[in-house]
């Protein structure tokens, strides 16, 4: 175990950061992520909610236009290829085939917390490559987080903003987690001040947010939010896989957490102009579309990535996503992905 002091905070007081060698935790959580028995009990909440079939689209396929604009920049789709790993040494040829396809395809990409690479900057290799997505989010937990040190991550990685993830529940299972949550809103809200004008988004990491956690991050100026709701990836049963430490207790969370398209009305009624991520359990193009025809402004991705990209093959999974979700548009009778809306919903 290593002990670094780290001086700074929201309010640049010192605190005390346990590191318990996060290298080989990382790789342990890109291999328990990517193998069976992970995913909630439950789906995304998607069940008996269906997009329209139009036997008569209206137009020509290839009309349909993908393209949208998240956070100021232009994307070729409203996807996002959501937060998964760096800081070890499978991290780098993954983030690098992540990268990829999301230059190829023109979507986003939130790389994986940075913390280690704060710790030690030699990993910057296993966070960035040459290919550069259009829109890029270095990534940071709120709790301990420091203003300076996120400028820092976002100038190193030359990200275009910053994602903080919130994990209450990962926090209290994992044996060597830091489940102090008093501060994280204050240190949100003040490093959206040091990073101003660059845009700072919060997402959950898999249970889904409430309303009124939504309605409190915009009241302290976050850009937008990823709901990330229960129905992927379970961050409970990966620490109880991880470390047998935690198995005992994860196993009563298995279908803890607000299901996607839940929290995603219920953030769209607080936060009717704030930008929407719905990530959490999107695993087609077909689910991304009725996201965005719920109300979200983008859908985000992980596993199918994961699992692609450790094979080398995220750009052509990417484009079979892509493409699905133009004929789920067109076939909805949309003109556009972002023209998506209730009235595409049968």
């Amino acid at each position: 175990m290593h002990t670094h002091i780290i001086a700074g905070g929201a309010d640049d007081r010192t605190f005390q950061v346990m590191v318990e060698d996060v290298p080989r935790r990382k790789a342990d959580h890109l291999r328990v992520a990517a193998g069976p028995g992970v995913l909630h009990a439950g789906g995304p909440g998607l069940d008996g909610i269906r997009l329209r079939h139009r036997a008569l689209p209206g137009r020509d396929l290839d009309a349909v236009s993908l393209e949208t604009e998240l956070l100021g920049r232009s994307l070729g789709a409203p996807l996002m290829i959501s937060a998964m790993t760096g800081g070890t040494a499978e991290a780098e040829a993954i983030n690098a085939d992540l990268a990829a396809a999301a230059a190829r395809h023109g979507v986003a990409m939130t790389l994986g917390s940075g913390r280690a690479l704060l710790e030690d900057p030699s990993l910057q290799r296993t966070y960035r490559s040459v290919d550069r997505p259009p829109l890029l989010l270095a990534n940071l937990g709120g709790v301990g987080l420091d203003p300076a040190l996120a400028a820092q991550l976002v100038e190193l990685l030359d990200a275009d903003g910053l994602s903080v993830h919130l994990n209450p529940i990962q926090e209290a299972v994992q044996p060597e987690g830091e489940p102090a949550f008093a501060d994280v809103l204050d240190r949100i809200a003040a490093a959206v001040a040091a990073l101003a004008p660059l845009p700072v988004v919060v997402k959950e990491v898999g249970f889904g947010m409430d309303p009124e956690d939504v309605a409190t991050l915009v009241g302290a100026g976050v850009a937008a939010v990823d709901v990330a709701g229960a129905g992927g990836t379970n961050w409970a049963l990966v620490e109880g896989r991880r470390d047998v430490r935690a198995g005992a207790v994860a196993s009563a969370f298995a279908d803890w957490g607000v299901p996607t398209a839940r929290a995603l009305a219920g953030a769209r009624a607080v936060a009717p102009d704030v930008p929407l991520v719905a990530s959490g359990g999107v695993t087609d193009g077909v689910a991304a579309a009725t996201f965005l025809a719920l109300g979200a402004d983008a859908a985000g991705i992980a596993r199918p990535l994961l699992i692609a990209a450790r094979e080398g093959r995220a750009a052509e999974t990417l484009g079979v996503i892509k493409r699905q979700l133009q004929i789920a548009t067109w076939a909805a009778g949309a003109p556009s992905s972002v023209a998506l809306g209730p009235e595409h919903l049968a």
